[in-house]
C-alpha cells in the first residue's frame, strides 16, 4: 500500500532524495533450487522459475541469526518472485555479524552467476534492512567487480549502511539506475535509516530525478514496521511485494 508519513518525516526524505548532481545451464520446466556451493558466509542460493528466465532479481538479508542468512525468512517473496519469472539468486555474506560484507555477498553473487545464462536479462537488486544498504552499495561496485549490474534497486527498510568496514564510495552507480525505496511508517528507522542512505547518494552525485520513494502505512491488524517486509499477509505484499513488482515489469531486456 503507497501512503504517507508524517509531513515532517516525509519532507525530510524527498528534500534529501531530491538533491545530486559464463556459463549457463539447461532449463528447467519446473522450478528448481540449488543450495549454496560453499558453508562459508560467501555462497549463495539459486531460484530457478520454470521455463526461461525474464529476469534476475538478487535478493540481499538483513542482519541478523543464521535464519535470516538463510532464505527462510523471505521465501514466500521469494517464491512470488520466481512464479513471475525471476530467477533469484539469495547470496550469504555473513554467518555471524562481521563488519565486512560486501566482498562475500559479491563472491557469492559471482559464484551463482557462472552458473545461469544472464545475457540480456534486466537486474533488480533488492535488499531488506542492511541489505537494503547493501543492495545500494553494491550496484556502485557491480561494474567493477564484473558481476551482474543492477539496472535498478529496490531498498526496503533500509539503514545506512551495509558495508561498515570500509564506507562504499557510490558514485560509481550508474546515473540511470532506478532507485527504489520503500519505508516503513512505523520502523523507527524511517527518517534516519533511509534518510541517511538517500545523503550519501545526494552525496555522491546521483540524480535525484531517479529516486522513487515509497510509504507502507499501518492498517487495521497491520502494523507496517520494521519487521513487516518478512510477513506474507495480502497486507504486507500489498505494502512490499506490489511495488516491487511494478519496478520489475519497467524493466527492459538489453
Amino acid at each position: 500500500m503507497r501512503a504517507t508519513l508524517t509531513p515532517v518525516v516525509l519532507a525530510a526524505l524527498l528534500v534529501v532524495a531530491g538533491c545530486g548532481g559464463g556459463g549457463g545451464s539447461a532449463v528447467s520446466t519446473r522450478p528448481t533450487v540449488e543450495g549454496l556451493q560453499t558453508q562459508q558466509a560467501n555462497g549463495a542460493w539459486i531460484f530457478r522459475p520454470a521455463g526461461t528466465p525474464k529476469r534476475l532479481v538478487i535478493f540481499f538479508h538483513g542482519q541478523g541469526d543464521e535464519t535470516e542468512s538463510t532464505p527462510a525468512n523471505h521465501r514466500q517473496w521469494i517464491d512470488h518472485l520466481v512464479k513471475k519469472g525471476a530467477v533469484v539468486v539469495y547470496p550469504r555474506y555473513e554467518q555471524a555479524y562481521s563488519r565486512a560484507v560486501l566482498a562475500p555477498a559479491v563472491t557469492g553473487i559471482r559464484h551463482a552467476s557462472g552458473r545461469l545464462e544472464l545475457k540480456g536479462l534486466p537486474v533488480l537488486a533488492l535488499g531488506y534492512s542492511r541489505g537494503a544498504a547493501l543492495a545500494v552499495e553494491y550496484a556502485a561496485v557491480a561494474k567493477g567487480e564484473h558481476v551482474p549490474v543492477p539496472d535498478a534497486v529496490e531498498s526496503v527498510n533500509p539503514v545506512p549502511y551495509g558495508e561498515w568496514a570500509h564506507p562504499v564510495d557510490l558514485r560509481p552507480m550508474k546515473p540511470s539506475t532506478i532507485l527504489a525505496v520503500i519505508v516503513s511508517e512505523k520502523d523507527p528507522h524511517a527518517s534516519d535509516g533511509a534518510g541517511l542512505l538517500l545523503e550519501r547518494l545526494k552525496n555522491s552525485g546521483f540524480p535525484g530525478n531517479q529516486i522513487e520513494l515509497n510509504i507502507a502505512r499501518s492498517h487495521g491488524t497491520f502494523t507496517a514496521d520494521h519487521l513487516a517486509p518478512l510477513s506474507s499477509s495480502a497486507a504486507a505484499r500489498t505494502a512490499y511485494w506490489a511495488p516491487t513488482d511494478a519496478l520489475i515489469s519497467a524493466l527492459k531486456r538489453s
